[in-house]
Order: structure tokens, then sequence, then C-alpha cells
């Protein structure tokens, strides 16, 4: 996006008296310098009389205090006010309903404090228009596919966020080209007066002229047809439960349609598991645990998610299949500018046997060890742990008047270096060449944060078999 009119701000520090008598926006990239904390003489603790949302002209102030660990009527150490503010604001932002959030104390009378936030919300209709490549990274597209434009997807996905300014979301997408794909969904994460419960519809059709049906010397083969060779459907219900800030629980339970046409059956009786079409149930439970600085990027903290899955229940013939899946994050500051991080991925998969399309393993997704974007690799068990150094380049703001919802738009750019190692089994790897074998890629690259939702990875990487290439990402490690 162009602008006519823009400045560059970096990033400012700036005292704390000033912010107290001025009323200064905190601005949700500024970070205030610990050294310039003024000392107060008069009480240890200050008592929180009142805590004011502007701004908010959706928002439901409930949705916003439901995220806070300040409220009215709290008492806080008079030295830890400013990090409590400034601690706040990162949960307000997290929520990605705000460009901006600043903070001010407009009343400090001995040891009574009031507390303001101002919000700029941003523009809650997003019509993203879709153009998107059916193959698994640019990468292949680029090289493999030799950049064919008919490989590509074009749609419309429309969606509604912060409905009814409670924080759902609803909304679609139409998706033609290389391949079809329509969904309607609808999320409230509160459906009870104490914003604990949950819940969630969603349903899903997706079909397509040419479909992946078999791994050799991982790389993946294709079938084509003009006739539409596969079908799929799913319908799937959720619920959720939040009791406090970083834990959520979901318990997930979906029905699921697939069929082929007798050609792709022909060409690999296994892709479905010597059936033309499956029908199937499915229970899953999710965990996710998010106590990170910044969610879109995080610096600091712990981000896990897990999960169990059944697929075929007591009353299903054609699917039996058992997931546990883990994830793990760890994110630190190291020095001024150095971060690190640990990721860790894992699954289980029960029995070891199964049709081609549930024994997926690296190679799509988030799942693959950077170096070896190239390949696919099937298994029943994998792990991988990934681990960065970053060092922060460039931390600066463009201001514009153009667009009032997206005044400022902050950009960061990291510097990093990688190595990753992973190990995927496979109780009959046929001729695939890098299963059941230690995998270990590593390199330099460069993420780009624009704004709190976008990122981008360049990664120039290695790996064991002495290749090594340049890779572009859209996605998080």
């Amino acid at each position: 996006m162009t602008f006519s009119i823009f400045t560059v701000q970096f990033q400012s520090l700036f005292p704390f008296r000033i912010l107290l008598l001025l009323c200064f926006p905190a601005m949700a990239f500024a970070q205030i310098n610990p050294k310039d904390t003024v000392r107060h003489v008069g009480p240890k603790h200050v008592h929180i009389r009142n805590v004011t949302f502007t701004g908010n002209k959706t928002t439901k102030k409930q949705i916003i205090e439901r995220e806070m660990s300040l409220h009215e009527g709290d008492s806080i150490d008079v030295s830890d006010v400013e990090s409590e503010l400034d601690f706040n604001k990162r949960r307000i932002l997290n929520l990605q309903l705000f460009s901006t959030v600043n903070y001010c104390i407009p009343y400090w009378d001995h040891d009574t404090i009031d507390i303001e936030y101002n919000m700029t919300e941003i523009l809650y209709w997003l019509a993203s228009p879709i153009f998107s490549l059916a193959d698994r990274n640019f990468n292949v597209w680029w090289s493999e596919q030799h950049r064919q434009l008919d490989r590509t997807n074009m749609g419309l996905e429309l969606t509604r966020l912060n409905f009814r300014g409670r924080n759902e979301r609803l909304g679609g997408t139409v998706q033609v080209g290389y391949n079809k794909h329509f969904d309607l969904f609808y999320k409230i994460p509160y459906v009870d007066k104490w914003m604990k419960h949950g819940a969630s519809l969603s349903a899903m059709y997706a079909t397509g002229r040419e479909i992946n049906i078999q791994t050799d010397s991982n790389k993946l083969l294709f079938f084509r047809k003009e006739e539409y060779p596969y079908r799929r459907f799913q319908a799937k219900a959720g619920y959720s439960y939040r009791k406090a800030y970083a834990a959520i629980h979901e318990l997930q339970f979906s029905y699921n349609y697939y069929s082929v046409t007798q050609d792709l059956y022909n060409h690999n009786p296994e892709y479905l598991g010597q059936k033309k079409r499956i029908n199937y149930f499915e229970l899953t439970y999710v965990y996710t645990y998010n106590n990170t600085d910044i969610r879109v990027y995080p610096l600091n903290g712990l981000d896990v998610k897990a999960y169990m899955s059944k697929r075929g229940l007591w009353i299903d013939k054609d699917v039996n299949q058992f997931v546990t899946f883990a994830e793990i994050s760890y994110y630190r500051k190291l020095l001024n500018n150095f971060y690190g991080s640990l990721v860790f991925r894992g699954r289980l998969s029960f029995p070891q046997e199964q049709p081609y399309l549930f024994s997926r393993g690296l190679g799509f997704r988030n799942e693959y060890v950077r170096g070896y974007e190239y390949y696919v690799i099937d298994g029943s068990h994998y792990s991988i742990l990934r681990s960065n150094v970053r060092y922060k380049l460039l931390d600066l703001v463009w201001s514009q008047n153009l667009l009032k919802f997206i005044k400022y738009i902050p950009i960061r750019v990291y510097m990093k270096a990688y190595d990753d190692i992973g190990y995927i089994y496979n109780k009959y790897p046929g001729n695939s060449f890098l299963n059941n074998k230690l995998l270990h890629g590593y390199g330099l690259g460069m993420d780009i944060v624009i704004s709190y939702y976008a990122k981008f990875r360049i990664e120039y990487s290695f790996n064991h078999l002495r290749q090594n290439g340049l890779f572009l990402h859209g996605t998080k490690e």
C-alpha cells in the first residue's frame, strides 16, 4: 500500500513524569526506559479508582477488561505502576482488534489513581482477495512447477471481525481456479456472562482438477483430470473453555466425507485405503497456552499447543486413527536487541498403517526442517526442534494521515541465524531416502514484521544433503 503523505518515526523513550503530567500516549510500539522511572515519595501502594476506555466505538468494554490483569478496586505497588500499565497495553494489543493502544493517568492523588486507555480500532470488515499458489510453498511452484500461472487459486475471503463488538468472527471463503474451496464459519469466544465458555460452527467443501496421490522418492506425484477427481466435505462444531488469560481448552466434533473417482482409484487404490469414498466422525481435544508478549511475533514468553484426535468413532468402519501432537515454543531476550527461541513439534499416530491420505508427515504447512522445503516425507511419527538467534535490525513506524484506522504502521526487521534437526519414522518407507534418518538444516535469514498481523521470512538454508537455496515463507516458524 502506498501513501501520499507519510513520516518515519523511530522508537522513542518518554520519561514517566511527562506521561503523568501530560497524559502523553504511550504508543503500542513505544518502550519506556526503566532508568527514567521517577521515585515517588509517599505511599508504597496505590488504589485503582477507575479504569476507562476511549476509542472503542465498536468493541464492548467487557471484551477489553477480559484480557487485563488490572481492574477497578485493585491495589498495586507504586514502583510497578509503569510496568503494569505497559503489560496490560500489550495484552489489549494481543486481541488484534486495535492498531494502536495508548495509556495515561489523568488523576493521581496520594494513594488513588485513575487509568485511561485509548485505542484505535482497525477496519473490522476484511475483504481479502485470494491469489495463492496451489503448491506447498513458493519455491516448489517457482522451481519444480516452472512458475505456471494456471497453478494458482483466485477468490475472495470475507470476514467480519469483532462482530457485535464481542470479538466474534463471522465469514466465508469462495475460491476458484486450480483448487476450489468454499467455507462458512462462525466463532463466539464467550456465550455466558462469566466470559469463560465459547462456541464455533463451520462447514467446508473442496474439490479440484488435480491432486497429489502418491509420494515417490520424497516427491509428490499428481493426478489431473478435467472431471474433478476428488471431493471433500466437512461440518464441525466446537466448544471452548477459557478460565483465565493464557490457557484455552477446546473440544471439536466433526463429520467428514471424502470421495475419489474410479480413475484416481485405479492410479492409487491405497489413497483412501482400498475405498472410493469414506465417511467418518472425528473427535478432537485441543489445549493452547499462550503467555507471550507479542503474539504475531513473540520475543519473550511460552507458547504451547497440544491436541489429541480420534478419527473414526465407535460407529465408523472406514477410518481408524489416533493422533497426538504437541508444539512448545519458548522465547527469551538474550541481550540488547538479541533474542533467542526454541520451537519443538512432535506427532505420534496409531496404528501406523494408514491410507495415503492420512500418512502425511513433513513437508506441508509449517511441518518441515528448514532446508528440506522441496521434499515430502511421509510417516506416522515425527519430531522437529528449531533454534533461532535474532537481532533486531530495524524498528520504525510509518505515520500517515490518509487512513485513520491504520494511521501508524510499525515495521520491524530481524536478522537471524538458525539450526534445525528433525526425524520422521515410517514403518513402510518404500523408496524414501529421508525417512528414519536424522535431518539437519541451518542457515541465515531475515524476518519482516508489518503491523501486528503480517510477517515474511527470507531464509538461505543448507541441509545434510549438501544442498542449499533461498526460501520465502509467509507463515510462522
